[in-house]
């Protein structure tokens, strides 16, 4: 039932003081379907902000896991990794995977991990912990180039573009890399590209996907930094179309679909960029048949960049190491060393190292993680 009066509305039996209804609104809600559309729009959930349906939120953010939990989830990934690597009979990369990340040289306080050091590493690009490394090697690389490119070319916006590729049936994870990188390097000499951006820095992210096949098939995307020389009121709903016709065209009418968004944090946008070059499969649906066509992209380029940009990364690389070569000096990353002695930074305890198996860190990350909520 539904009834109103000055002071309150009652639908369903739940009481909402101090709101009134306009007439032809409440005449709407006894009729089907009529009442839940209503509840649905902005006037509803700003009146009734805490009735609102969990659709009609934003999703909250997820939490930073906890390193104890990063930890767990790469071992279960890596302890599955080398299971299919072990059922295509490929014993040499199921061990050297298994290996990988097992023992670890420990810095710690007993109440912080200020570092934490493999043994052994395996370099395997399905590997979360070598990829997660690779990664921050790409970035420390990387930021400063654009930096510098960006201080020379202040006028130039930052944005990041994502181009999907429609999957095809029966197609290869090697032919599906093959198609999508010739058609974005058609979309590059287009001259539509050439007017609208001075390069980009480009990254592959392949994912399983079960929305088009139940076998779970690998699709692919291209994840691109891209430096445009338009402004923001130029980039307006013409300049999208003609883009997305472009896309179409040079991909043979088969892919439509892009997404185009600023980035206003370049370390994040970066960061963002390069998680996708390093970013594994999700080993847990990955199976043995997907393994062995991953497998047939090792030594394949997930990473390039383009246009004048592409020009500036060599003339930097070029003139950095003609200043190392005169310095006579090796190419070094300025970071922050602690080592055995020194106090922790946290707590200013001093500081020990311990070494353990993968199984024991994590127990005593918990073990860490729990006397912090106590």
């Amino acid at each position: 039932m539904v009834s109103v009066s000055n002071t309150t509305i009652r639908v369903n039996s739940a009481v909402f003081p101090g709101v009134r209804l306009e007439p032809e609104v409440f005449s709407d809600l006894g009729k089907p379907g009529k009442r839940e559309a209503y509840f649905n729009t902005k006037q509803y959930l700003r009146v009734f902000p805490e009735s609102a349906k969990s659709e009609n939120t934003r999703k909250p953010k997820k939490t930073k896991k906890l390193l104890s939990q990063r930890l767990n989830s790469r071992y279960q990934s890596r302890t599955r990794l080398s299971r299919l690597y072990s059922e295509l009979g490929n014993q040499k990369k199921s061990a050297r995977v298994n290996k990988c990340s097992s023992f670890f040289n420990v810095l710690t306080c007993g109440e912080h991990i200020q570092k934490r050091v493999a043994s052994f590493r395996c370099n395997n690009r399905l590997c979360p912990d070598c990829a997660s490394r690779r990664g921050n090697r790409l970035f420390f690389e990387y930021e400063p180039i654009i930096n510098a490119y960006l201080s020379e070319n202040p006028d130039l916006s930052v944005l990041h573009l994502v181009l999907t590729q429609a999957q095809k049936q029966g197609e290869t994870v090697k032919q599906s890399h093959k198609r999508l990188r010739a058609s974005i390097k058609r979309l590059v000499d287009r001259k539509f590209w050439k007017d609208s951006f001075a390069g980009s820095l480009n990254s592959y992210e392949f994912t399983i996907s079960t929305r088009t096949f139940a076998d779970g098939a690998i699709h692919y995307h291209g994840h691109l930094l891209v430096f445009c020389k338009l402004k923001s009121s130029q980039r307006d709903k013409d300049w999208l179309s003609k883009f997305r016709a472009v896309w179409l065209a040079v991909s043979k009418g088969e892919n439509k679909n892009l997404r185009v968004v600023p980035v206003t944090n370049l370390q994040k946008g970066l960061a963002e960029i390069l998680t996708y070059v390093i970013k594994p499969l999700d080993i847990q649906k990955l199976s043995a048949v997907n393994l062995f066509e991953v497998e047939e992209l090792h030594k394949h380029k997930m990473f390039a960049t383009t246009g004048d940009f592409h020009k500036f990364v060599k003339a930097y690389r070029k003139a950095e190491k003609e200043a190392q070569k005169e310095a006579e000096i090796q190419p070094t990353i300025e970071r922050e060393t602690l080592k055995a002695g020194d106090t922790c930074p946290d707590c200013e305890k001093p500081l020990y190292e311990l070494q353990m198996p993968i199984k024991q860190l994590i127990i005593f990350a918990q073990d860490i993680e729990r006397q912090r909520k106590e």
